[in-house]
This record gives C-alpha cells, structure tokens and sequence, in this order.
C-alpha cells in the first residue's frame, strides 16, 4: 500500500490538500489527513474540518481519510518554546497517524505537509528508489507568498518517503528530514502562500515563535509587493514571478488565482 500523509490547521490548507488529492490519486491506495485539538504551540483549538470529505470533489473522496485527533494531553503549552515545540509537539502531531492504522512493514509511507505538493507523475519515481534507498528525502521548487514566485536556486528537501519498517521509533517522530535526496524534483513546497490575515495567524500559531515579531499586517503587505524576506534579512532572496501555466507549477494548482 502506498499512502500519502500529511495534517492540516488552516482553512487555506484545504485546498493545498485538494490539490496533492488530485495530483496523486492515481498512485496512492490512500491519503491520510490528521487534525488536531492544538496548534504547534501546544494552545488549544477547536477542530474545524470534520467535513473535510464534503469539501473535497466527489470523485476524489474515497481515497481520503480525515481523523480528529486528540493529543492535547500528550503535549506541552509551549507558545514561546521553540525548542519544546520541535522536540515534543512536532513530533507527536506528524507521527500520530502511526495510532491510527495496522500498517504493514513494506507499506510505502509519503510524509508531507499540507503545503508541500507533488507531481503525481513522480510518484513511480519516488517508490522505485525505496528498494535501494529504504528512505528519501524529496526534493522540491521552494514558492514564497503566491503559487507563481518561484524562490531562485532554493531546494526544500524536508518532505520524505520510506517503508514503514524503517522509522524508528513509529511514535513520536517526525517523520522528516532524513534520507538521500532524489536527484530529480518531486514537488513543489508553497510556503506562505495565503492572505496576510492567515499569515499574521500563523505566525502566532506555528513552530516559530522567534519570527512573531512579524505578524505585522503593513510589514507583511510590504514585503510580498517588494518580493522581500522580513524574517531574516541576512537571507539571499530572490523570487523569479512564473506564469499561472508554467509547466513546473503541479498541474493541479495551474490556471487560478
């Protein structure tokens, strides 16, 4: 069995999830969407998505599986812990799913994040190094603010693809960042690309409380007019602006806004 994971805790991340639905429903058995009664922070939220299959077009539904998933006990209230939150809840968030399913050593396990988006023409790719490899890591274009500023010569390589005999331990765990990289593109890695009112959000919500002192609504509309990076600005920063067709966009997210 093939599955493709990932989680969600924004609205703009629905259709990030659409499209990886689309883009690889014909080379996955299943897709595994898990939400959570947390932010990264470790606050509590409300869960928001239990009608997630009623949000998703009909033909694609069957292969989705959405779980609500408990886990406020398990963590730590952490909203200024940066270190807490990538040590404990980061991990307890993306290996959950391990709970959830009696999964067998050679199932192939495609672990992403609601934002990171693959060519469904590449997963064949993908699973033909795992024989070889056991587990990789996958590279992917790096976007910034729209699905067409493409961030020049920056490769996002986070994402994975293993058996699942070979993390260890199943839980908790991130299931990220470990493996040789595929030597061809997989994907593509839309980071910040929603409305300034998700992103101030956001940045009071994830796993980066020391970027907080951006969640600026003028300093956020600044920085996307001017192609700019806010966060750091020791950071090379160059955005290529692409067309809503170009061929490396994934064919799901070509043509709208």
């Amino acid at each position: 069995m093939i599955y493709l994971k990932t989680y969600c805790y924004a609205p703009h991340e629905i259709d990030f999830i659409i499209a990886n639905l689309r883009e690889c429903y014909d080379h996955i058995d299943k897709m595994i969407v898990c939400e959570f009664d947390i932010h990264h922070t470790g606050v509590k939220r409300e869960f928001e998505y239990r009608d997630l299959k009623e949000r998703v077009p009909e033909e694609l539904r069957d292969k989705l599986d959405y779980h609500a998933c408990e886990v406020y006990n398990i963590t730590a209230r952490a909203y200024n812990n940066e270190e807490v939150i990538h040590a404990v809840n980061e991990p307890v968030m993306r290996s959950y799913f391990t709970k959830l399913y009696d999964f067998q050593d050679d199932d192939i396990i495609i672990s992403v994040d609601a934002d990171e988006i693959l060519y469904g023409d590449k997963i064949e790719y993908i699973t033909s190094l795992l024989p070889t490899a056991g587990t990789v890591s996958l590279k992917m274009r790096q976007f910034f603010y729209k699905k067409t500023y493409l961030w020049k010569n920056k490769i996002f390589k986070s994402a994975i693809a293993t058996y699942y005999k070979h993390v260890n331990p199943k839980f908790p765990n991130n299931w990220r960042d470990t493996g040789n990289t595929t030597g061809d593109y997989v994907g593509c890695h839309f980071s910040w690309c929603m409305d300034v009112d998700a992103m101030v959000n956001k940045l009071h919500t994830y796993s980066h409380p020391r970027y907080r002192f951006c969640a600026d609504k003028d300093l956020l509309e600044k920085a996307i007019e001017n192609k700019e990076y806010p966060f750091d600005r020791k950071v090379k920063f160059e955005i290529q602006e692409l067309k809503l067709d170009d061929p490396i966009i994934p064919t799901s997210m070509r043509g709208n806004e």
